[in-house]
């Protein structure tokens, strides 16, 4: 049986609240659910955002999902950034699959971005400062103009 940690709609017409409920993912939106956890309402100034974070850690170690709304709640009151600092371990498979696979995955058009502007950065570096293409490569000085910049006061007559 799979979880979830999802919203649950309640209250009257155009007036809602939600409850945060674990449930079975195939039972309705607002049919039968396993545990209440917390409530949200939306439409206090500001709004109420009431999860247990106790009960809300203890269903996402044992592999309940949340819903993209509660997962925001979740950032919102820190359930979220706790949960993610238990578990590094996720954060370190990201990384070993990416270089895995040599890096992240690009598009054909960002791969060609990526190597030009390599070529850019390397190619006068790579050149000795004396050498005839560092001096092309290296921009030029602008000209210092032969007047001040300043304006020069008129003649006194």
């Amino acid at each position: 049986m799979s979880t979830r940690i999802r919203l649950r709609r309640m209250g009257a017409n155009k007036r809602p609240f939600y409850r945060v409920v674990v449930a079975d993912q195939r039972s309705p939106r607002d049919g039968r659910f396993i545990e209440n956890i917390g409530k949200y309402h939306p439409l206090e100034d500001p709004s109420l955002i009431d999860i247990d974070e106790e009960r809300a850690l203890h269903w996402l170690r044992v592999g309940a999902q949340p819903s993209d709304q509660v997962r925001n709640l979740m950032v919102k009151v820190g359930i979220w950034d706790t949960y993610v600092a238990e578990r590094p371990s996720a954060a370190g498979q990201v990384k070993v699959r990416e270089a895995k696979a040599g890096g992240p995955r690009l598009s054909k058009k960002a791969q060609a971005k990526a190597a030009a502007a390599a070529e850019e950065t390397e190619a006068p570096a790579a050149a000795p400062p004396g050498s005839e293409s560092a001096v092309e490569a290296a921009p030029e000085a602008p000209a210092a103009p032969e007047a001040s910049a300043a304006p020069e006061a008129p003649p006194e007559q």
